[in-house]
């Protein structure tokens, strides 16, 4: 019985160390990751509010072979959605809820893990590149704020992987967008 007292004592002493190392955390976490493209703002945009190319750059859809997604019945800029479902990632939702030109939020609900908030800003350079940012934060509950404390350094590569995709997706669309239009182009008759 003493024994058993022991370990009950150790047990709450360490919850109560648990607990008070949490609350010193702050509860709300934020993770962040820019870049420069040799685009237009507008095209990243463009690309960022259509979550039918997310497959094609978004970090988590290349490295999770297990993921599979659905798109809402409006999945092009505001109000658009979807949804995914996966053996490693999880299972969750995304909407647009604010497009501007130069900036999109969106909401993301990770089924059973609670709600984030993602944030881009698109804007340019003085060298007239795209200058892109993005990132997202939210709210741990007390006794998972260190979770909140670890977050940059869990999801910030992820950042960077998906920016770095990104770009070479919009570099790609900016030359085949460029050959096109060369292509539509009608020849000019010269009299001479």
């Amino acid at each position: 019985m003493k024994i058993l007292k022991i370990v009950l004592v150790i047990v709450a002493v360490v919850a109560g160390i648990f607990t008070l190392y949490n609350a010193t955390l702050s509860k709300e976490y934020s993770v962040s990751r820019s870049t420069t493209m040799d685009v237009d703002p507008a095209l990243v945009q463009q690309i960022v509010s259509d979550f039918s190319t997310w497959p094609e750059w978004s970090a988590w859809f290349l490295a999770d072979s297990t993921m599979e997604y659905e798109l809402g019945t409006t999945y092009v800029g505001e109000g658009a959605t979807y949804s995914w479902t996966s053996e490693n990632s999880g299972s969750g939702a995304m909407e647009i809820l604010q497009l501007t030109a130069s900036a999109m939020e969106t909401k993301i609900d990770f089924v059973g893990q609670g709600t984030s908030y993602g944030h881009w800003e698109f804007s340019t350079s003085d060298e007239g590149k795209a200058l892109v940012s993005w990132g997202f934060s939210g709210e741990m509950p007390l006794l998972m704020r260190w979770m909140g404390a670890q977050m940059d350094k869990w999801v910030g590569p992820d950042f960077e992987t998906g920016l770095a995709n990104l770009t070479a997706y919009a570099e790609r669309e900016a030359i085949a967008n460029e050959v096109a239009e060369q292509q539509t182009m009608q020849p000019v008759e010269v009299l001479d």
